[in-house]
């Protein structure tokens, strides 16, 4: 409705930067900055977020990092499947 040319949002796998908690009633896509280190690995920076209402962190937010439901702690140095943000 806005004349995007790309709608799909890009899907790729990433290092966990930090531990992140997951839920056991439902998948959760938390917020995170995306970067490379010096190899090239993509890796994802969970950052402090508040709950849905966390605007200031989903404005930060360069991706969103996927927690299946029913997971317990992702631990730092995991892959994660992340989403890139536009």
């Amino acid at each position: 409705m806005q004349g995007a040319k790309q709608t799909d949002l890009i899907e790729e796998t990433a290092v966990l930067a930090r531990a992140v908690k997951g839920s056991a009633d439902r998948e959760s896509y938390l917020p995170a900055i995306l970067s490379t280190d010096e190899r090239g690995t993509l890796l994802a920076e969970p950052l402090k977020w508040g709950g849905s209402s966390d605007f200031v962190a989903f404005a930060r937010a360069t991706g969103l990092i996927d927690v299946p439901r029913g997971l317990g702690v992702l631990e730092a140095g995991g892959r994660v499947r992340v989403v890139r943000l536009p």
